[in-house]
């Protein structure tokens, strides 16, 4: 029994469904599909087989690769929820944070400076203190 084998590609643009190109070819179709979906305003990609039956005059179709931008893929598994994971804490106002840090680093620099300055003191009562 004669059967002939194709590969659709059809694309989604504009909200429909249309037949972009057909190969005699799976991988050939493959590598249309991925890369239309790259290069092209496409939204969504597919590759249909259709094996059509010249005796009986039948066909199967089955889609072998569908890929769309913008729809998560699906989840296989199901997370438990972990009862040790507390919701966030509310975050602050930006202003309060940013008046926080400007006085921390106010505080570290003076700081800085008067050690160093009592360190330089220090230095000079060793050097000429015995005098």
């Amino acid at each position: 029994m004669p059967t002939t084998v194709v590969f659709e590609v059809p694309s989604l643009g504009n909200g429909n469904w249309y037949i972009d190109s057909v190969h005699d070819d799976r991988e050939q179709a493959l590598h249309e599909a991925r890369d239309g979906l790259d290069r092209r305003h496409q939204r969504g990609v597919k590759v249909i087989q259709e094996n059509y039956n010249d005796e009986n005059d039948t066909s199967i179709s089955r889609t072998i690769f569908t890929e769309e931008r913008g729809v998560d893929k699906p989840k296989y598994r199901r997370q438990k929820p972990d009862s040790r994971v507390r919701p966030a804490a509310p975050r602050k106002k930006k202003g309060d944070s940013d008046f926080v840090r400007y006085i921390v680093i106010l505080v570290l620099s003076v700081g800085e400076i008067l050690l160093t300055v009592i360190g330089l003191l220090a230095f000079l009562i060793i050097m000429f203190g015995d005098n």
